[in-house]
């Protein structure tokens, strides 16, 4: 019976000795090896400009582009234009967030306009920052004055009100021009080297 108990002890103690090992590798494992998580995060923060994650003063709408190509002067041309569709998406952010408001607007209208700004060629906009990445990669900031996106869609509504006469162009801007008060977060649109 001595031999049985001395037994159960030693196997007992060794069950822990193994326990205590284990939690011990376990925890110099997960301390000694960076995340893979971490070291993409890192070398992407190296490949993306400091400011754009900047907000626009309350007088603006920025929009960022980046591109990456064999040909430095495309993509830089590329950057820029992917920077303009930037503040194209964020005048469809404005519409889609008049259309929730404005419930009576004819479907036609909300395709027209919605089309009117992605063709518009948005000629006031313009390219205030560039940046070369390490890895290549071009970005570019553009601004757009509200004043300017404001004029902008107050002739596309006065169109879209004679088509569609139940449209209420001036409903429609009081709305716009709510929701152009206070800064936004300007979208990113990238392309990526194919």
């Amino acid at each position: 019976m001595k031999g049985m108990v001395y037994t159960y002890i030693l196997m007992k103690k060794a069950c822990l000795f193994f326990i205590m090992v284990a939690s011990l590798l376990s925890f110099f494992a997960c301390k000694t090896q960076p995340s893979a998580d971490a070291a993409a995060s890192s070398q992407e923060g190296a490949n993306t400009p400091k400011w754009a994650g900047e907000l626009p003063p309350v007088s603006m709408i920025w929009g960022i582009g980046s591109a990456v190509d064999e040909k430095q002067s495309v993509a830089m041309r590329t950057a820029e234009k992917k920077g303009k569709e930037s503040v194209g998406r964020m005048l469809k952010a404005y519409m889609s967030d008049i259309f929730k408001e404005y419930t009576e607007i004819p479907r036609e209208a909300v395709e027209s306009i919605n089309d009117k700004i992605t063709q518009a060629p948005l000629d006031e906009v313009v390219a205030v920052l560039r940046w070369k990445a390490p890895n290549g990669e071009w970005w570019y900031r553009v601004e757009y004055k509200k004043e300017d996106a404001r004029a902008f869609l107050s002739g596309i509504f006065d169109e879209e009100e004679e088509l569609f006469p139940e449209f209420d162009a001036t409903r429609a801007m009081n709305l716009l021009d709510s929701r152009m008060t206070g800064e936004d977060i300007p979208f990113q649109t990238r392309v990526e080297q194919q």
